[in-house]
């Protein structure tokens, strides 16, 4: 607004602000004799707006104007003023945020609708109201309180309820509005619960107890993956004989199959702690953990990552990158990952690819799971040649030492594969000769490998094809996706508690937060 004589109001799609002053002014009295309430029917009047809203917007122009109006600190500095711009933007919009809600629950509320049914889905009974009740939720503005109707089921062992408006508003059952839960849950999947309770506080101006988080996690992970769960096994392509059948895909997330798919894939292991039934005996009167006894054991995070040929891109000669990738994390047998991986493949097109290459380090159930998938035409099983060189690595230093005859010997053996002549390393290997019996067992253990994986290794052949030979891409998931979070030092996970996190980890990588909360809200 310019300064002086001739100053004008700053223009407002709504024109409010020139009609508060209308209104005022229509009343002819000092500010100090001002009727608040004929003040804010008459702005309401003029503006079609209810009168909760009218108070609200004044009340965040108060809590503004307070801002203004505030003496300056001489001792303040710019971080001192952003802080008390932000405390009084919370106060100002936290009232017109619950304005804006509630008369979103009235209209919910006052459409000629259906009574709703049963609060579950297997339930038809009628909900009987309860009246309007008062809810509360923590907000990213503080604390909000509305009223919405409650209506309870008929059948007398059910003893649950339900509101209409608050499935609609997507509003969470939970203690903290969906915006608040969304970034709260994305700090717990970032760090560790007492760090992101911290973080919070500092970077979202709430507080909330480190068990509250806990449990709000542990709800969006729950609905989240038993939502995964539903969609995988009801686009299984096999039926309980293991014939194929025709299921109806999810819809597409590109407009185009590409001509070459790569799926790398891996696993991963956090250590889990469950209680040993069996030697825990637990101290009467003690608190904590006093008596119990645990198994530790490391459980394996299967991680599959999904990109395109026209995603991989080249930065140099010697160096390239993946502008886009799809991960896939699950703690299970590879038959449930199997299903979850093929709903990603599905959703990318990739069952329509030209070819599908499949990258792993030559375990076993990789093989059974690339064997599974109903693609298999056009599908190429690759040995990362990296796992193949470290394996030599290990054999050169266990049969020739560190000196230059094991370092000779291993250059040797990495051209061959470089160009193609397996079977002629896997001939040299059997003239080695170990000096001792863990060389012996290295030997015999790499002959295997080669000979299982020889027709995974034609590499001058790939090469000529512009095909990747490398699995880098799922080993850095292995750490930065899954491990980051999961295999800090001095980490103990449940089984339950490292599944979901591998989950939630994989959506927050996938840049898909917003989307799975509307999913789990809406679940």
């Amino acid at each position: 607004m310019d300064k002086g004589r001739g100053a004008r109001l700053p223009e407002t799609e709504s024109g409010w602000l020139e009609t508060l002053i209308e209104v005022a002014l229509e009343q002819r009295r000092p500010c100090s004799e001002l009727d608040v309430g004929e003040l804010v029917e008459g702005l309401a009047s003029r503006l079609g707006w209810g009168t909760e809203r009218v108070s609200a917007l004044l009340s965040g122009c108060n809590a503004v104007a307070e801002y203004a109006i505030a003496a300056l600190d001489e001792e303040g500095d710019s971080l001192t003023e952003e802080r008390a711009a932000l405390m009084a933007s919370r106060r100002a919009f936290r009232p017109l945020l619950e304005a804006r809600l509630q008369e979103r629950v009235d209209g919910i509320e006052g459409a000629d609708e259906p009574v709703p049914r049963g609060p579950a889905p297997e339930c038809d009974e009628a909900m009987h109201s309860k009246g309007r009740r008062k809810r509360g939720w923590l907000s990213s503005f503080g604390p909000l309180e509305r009223r919405r109707r409650w209506s309870v089921c008929s059948h007398p062992g059910h003893g649950r309820g339900r509101s209409r408006a608050e499935e609609r508003l997507l509003l969470p059952k939970g203690p903290f509005t969906a915006k608040l839960s969304e970034s709260l849950t994305a700090l717990a999947t970032t760090v560790p619960h007492g760090m992101a309770c911290q973080l919070a506080e500092r970077l979202l101006g709430v507080e909330v107890s480190e068990h509250a988080l806990q449990d709000d996690v542990e709800q969006r992970a729950a609905t989240l993956v038993a939502a995964d769960e539903a969609l995988a096994q009801a686009l299984n392509p096999f039926d309980e004989r293991g014939l194929e059948r025709e299921v109806r895909g999810p819809e597409p997330e590109v407009s185009e199959s590409p001509a070459v798919a790569f799926v790398e894939v891996d696993g991963v292991l956090p250590m889990t702690r469950e209680e040993d039934p069996d030697r825990s005996r637990p101290v009467d009167g003690a608190r904590g953990g006093k008596g119990r006894r645990y198994k530790l054991e490391g459980r394996e995070v299967k991680n599959a990552v999904l990109y395109t040929d026209e995603d991989a891109a080249r930065e140099s000669d010697s160096r390239g990158c993946l502008v886009r990738k799809r991960y896939v994390s699950s703690l299970s047998h590879w038959l449930p990952f199997a299903l979850l991986l093929w709903v990603q493949m599905l959703k990318l097109r990739f069952d329509q690819a030209r070819l599908i290459v499949i990258l792993s380090d030559g375990a076993h159930w990789i093989r059974e799971l690339a064997a599974w998938l109903p693609c298999s035409p056009q599908g190429l099983l690759i040995l990362d040649r990296y796992h193949a060189f470290h394996r030599l690595h290990e054999v050169a230093v266990a049969a020739f030492g560190e000196g230059p005859a094991g370092r000779e010997w291993r250059q040797r053996q990495k051209e061959d594969i470089e160009a193609g002549r397996v079977q002629h390393v896997i001939d040299r290997l059997r003239f080695v000769k170990p000096t001792n019996a863990e060389a012996a067992k290295k030997v015999a253990e790499l002959i295997t490998y080669f000979e299982n994986n020889t027709d995974r290794m034609d590499y001058p052949s790939y090469r000529a094809r512009g095909l990747r030979v490398s699995t880098a891409s799922v080993e850095s998931a292995n750490y930065h996706v899954t491990g980051a979070r999961t295999k800090a030092q001095g980490m103990r996970w449940s089984e339950k508690g490292v599944a979901e996190m591998a989950r939630l980890r994989a959506d927050l990588f996938n840049d898909v937060w917003e989307e799975r909360t509307r999913q789990a809200l809406a679940a």
